[in-house]
C-alpha cells in the first residue's frame, strides 16, 4: 500500500562517485542511505531518529530494494535482485553502492560535479517499530526501531521531505498520542474514585 510507504532524506553531502581500476574502468555510486542517531529536520510536529540495527529485519527477511534516482522508477540505477545494487549495515548507518549503467552516465555527472547530493530511501514501519518520546524542547521525538519493508535507495535531488510521507507517522503519533489520553483518564477516574470514597468515609 503506497500510503503506508514513508521517505526520509539524508541531506549530508554523502553521495560520491568512485572509480574502480580493474579488466574494466567500474563507476560506482555510494551513498548512506540512512543515518543511525542523527536527530532529523523538524517533520511537522515531530522529529526522528533512526536507531542502530533498525535495517537488520528487513535485509535478514530477503528485501530487495532497487536503487532509484529521485525515487523515480523510469531512472533505475541498479537492483539487488542483479547484483548492481549492495547494502551494507556500518556503524553510521545504512550505506549503499551502485554500478549504474551506461544509459545515466548524466546522473553520475550530477553527482561528480555537486549538483545532487543528497541520499534518500523508501521503507515501512509495522506497529511495533517505532516508539514515541519527547524531546528537550517538549516537542515528539520518534525512535524508528526496525524498519519493516525498505523499497528503494539512491541518490536524491530534491533536499526536502514530502509531507504525504510523513503522514504515516503523523498517524503513528496520533496513535500514541490517544493511548496516553486514555491512560491519563484512567488515571484521572481511578484517584476519583478515591477521592470520594475518603469523602464518604468522612461523612462529606
Amino acid at each position: 500500500n503506497d500510503m503506508d510507504i514513508e521517505r526520509r532524506l539524508n541531506q549530508t553531502g554523502n553521495v560520491v562517485i568512485e572509480t574502480r581500476e580493474g579488466d574494466m574502468k567500474k563507476t560506482v555510486i555510494k551513498g548512506m542511505a540512512a543515518m543511525y542517531g542523527m536527530r532529523s529536520v523538524n517533520l511537522g510536529n515531530f522529529t526522528e531518529e533512526i536507531r542502530p540495527g533498525a535495517f537488520s529485519r528487513a535485509i535478514e527477511n530477503g528485501a530487495m530494494p532497487v536503487a532509484l534516482f529521485n525515487h523515480d522508477p523510469n531512472f533505475v540505477l541498479g537492483s539487488m535482485r542483479a547484483g548492481t545494487l549492495r547494502l551494507m549495515q556500518t556503524d553510521e548507518g545504512l550505506a549503499y553502492e551502485i554500478d549504474p549503467p551506461e544509459t545515466r552516465a548524466d546522473t553520475v555527472e550530477l553527482i561528480k560535479r555537486g549538483d545532487v547530493f543528497g541520499s534518500s530511501f523508501s521503507f515501512t514501519v509495522d506497529r511495533n517499530g517505532d516508539e514515541w518520546s519527547t524531546d528537550e524542547n517538549g516537542q515528539s521525538l520518534r525512535y524508528i526501531n526496525e524498519v519493516s519493508g525498505l523499497f528503494d535507495v539512491g541518490p536524491v535531488l530534491q533536499p526536502a521531505y514530502e509531507s504525504t510521507f510523513v503522514s504515516v507517522a503523523q498517524r503513528s503519533l496520533q496513535r500514541h498520542l490517544n493511548q496516553k489520553t486514555v491512560g491519563m483518564y484512567n488515571r484521572n477516574t481511578k484517584s476519583e474514585r478515591s477521592l470520594k470514597r475518603f469523602l464518604a468515609r468522612h461523612g462529606y
